[in-house]
């Protein structure tokens, strides 16, 4: 039995730490006092199948803003193909690219990528402010699980300027739109908006449509109210992510695991409610 699926990995692999975090990647160091070595797609499924794990392997595209090379839709495909019993995948789209970006979220789909992968704060485009509704048309056309990264981000935190990272595009009231306009859209509210968190909340209660990623907040940081809404309304709508490599997800665990929550809540949490989303 799957112990628990982790929703929000980023694949510590060499083409994205050379690739798309490369000018961030010292600085995440040093803000998380961790190490984030690269690991072979082989040992990152190794990692999750000796935890009777699974995860949600995203891509990431924002050269437009960064210069640098993305982590896109066929070397997903290609992470997933190593351990298909392990990996789901997530594609990434340049949001600027207007035709090119249509295209690539119809490879997406082709190659049977579960979702899409978009980081505002990093592409400097908020989802409200991308040009072209045929973006959007295209990503439900196709049934696509549209995740969001939302609120504070890790990517230049501590240093002057945030190393150029606004974080003002990544608020949730962006996503309220979109989500709006397709309600058949499922859209994952990544790290609960934080910053933010009333807005990704309210959000959520507001449109059925919409789901939030536990991603980058520690159970001993929830407030009460959070976990009577994961308890409650919420109950089918809140996933566990562990924002691997930037996050850990044994630590995770033990901090919710500490939290005595029922078992029905956990594994709700842990399992059921991701694998319905990315079921459909």
């Amino acid at each position: 039995m799957t112990r628990f699926i982790d929703a929000h990995v980023h694949p510590p692999v060499r083409e994205f730490l050379d690739g798309p975090v490369a000018p961030y990647l010292d600085g995440l160091r040093h803000f998380l006092d961790v190490e984030i070595e690269a690991r072979s797609a082989d040992e990152l499924a190794d990692f999750y199948r000796s935890r009777d794990a699974k995860a949600v392997l995203l891509g990431w595209n924002a050269r437009t803003a960064s210069g640098y090379r993305s982590l896109g839709n066929r070397e997903i495909k290609a992470l997933v193909e190593v351990a298909p019993d392990v990996f789901y995948g997530f594609g990434a789209v340049e949001p600027n690219g207007g035709a090119g970006a249509v295209a690539a979220i119809h490879q997406a789909a082709r190659l049977g990528l579960s979702g899409l992968s978009f980081h505002p704060a990093a592409e400097g485009v908020a989802p409200s402010e991308r040009d072209g509704r045929q973006l959007w048309d295209t990503a439900a056309e196709h049934g696509l699980v549209v995740l969001v990264h939302t609120g504070f981000t890790r990517l230049g935190a501590g240093s002057a300027g945030g190393g150029g990272v606004s974080l003002e595009p990544a608020r949730p009231i962006h996503v309220d739109r979109l989500a709006a306009a397709y309600p058949s859209m499922r859209i994952i509210l990544s790290h609960t908006g934080q910053l933010w968190l009333d807005e990704a909340v309210a959000i959520s209660m507001h449109k059925r449509n919409v789901h939030l990623c536990l991603s980058g907040i520690s159970p001993k940081a929830m407030s009460s109210e959070l976990l009577d809404l994961i308890r409650g309304p919420l109950h089918d709508r809140v996933h566990f992510g562990s924002d691997y490599p930037f996050g850990n997800p044994d630590a995770w665990l033990a901090e919710w695991d500490s939290l005595g929550l029922p078992d029905e809540v956990t594994r709700a949490v842990l399992v059921d409610n991701v694998s319905a989303l990315l079921a459909g």
